[in-house]
């Protein structure tokens, strides 16, 4: 027995009750308590502030601003990329989100055929800022004109006090 050492130990476990878990033909483990997973990425609540980007370390996400199509001049569709393959699920760009667009799910089955399956993907529709009402000349033009109202009020004043 000596030049089998692990027979005796093998021969045992071969009729005890095995102590992993029948996946994947049972149903998945649960995540732990705070695991990060997945990236979620909720456009609607994305401001398109650009802090997650500049955040990430494996820069695993892109953004690409394009014209908006039949919308106003200034209009952009922009869309977020996270590829799931270069991401190391540290968690800043969830953190540093103001708005919280990005979360980090439990969901450990990241299992794909092709890199797509590895994309997560937005896309938020930027609209451009309204034009103002009036130009910097005009607004030039009635502030000069209200302090030209405003000393013709005074002399109007102080000539009623001296008669």
């Amino acid at each position: 027995m000596a030049k089998l050492p692990y027979l005796g130990t093998a021969l045992t476990n071969l009729f005890r009750k095995p102590v992993t878990i029948a996946f994947p033909a049972g149903e998945a483990p649960a995540a732990q308590p705070a695991y990060r997973g997945r990236i979620a990425f909720d456009a609607s609540k994305c401001i398109n502030c650009g802090m997650c980007e500049r955040v990430c370390a494996p820069s695993c996400m892109t953004r690409v601003a394009k014209p908006l199509e039949g919308g106003e001049p200034g209009d952009q569709e922009i869309t977020f990329t996270f590829d799931m393959t270069s991401c190391t699920f540290c968690g800043m760009c969830a953190d540093f989100c103001a708005k919280k667009a990005i979360t980090l799910t439990e969901d450990y089955m990241m299992t794909g055929i092709i890199a797509e399956d590895f994309l997560v993907t937005g896309k938020v529709i930027k609209k451009a800022p309204p034009k103002p009402k009036f130009t910097p000349e005009q607004l030039a033009a009635m502030k000069a004109a209200a302090e030209a109202k405003k000393k013709a009020a005074e002399a109007a004043k102080a000539a009623a006090q001296q008669a």
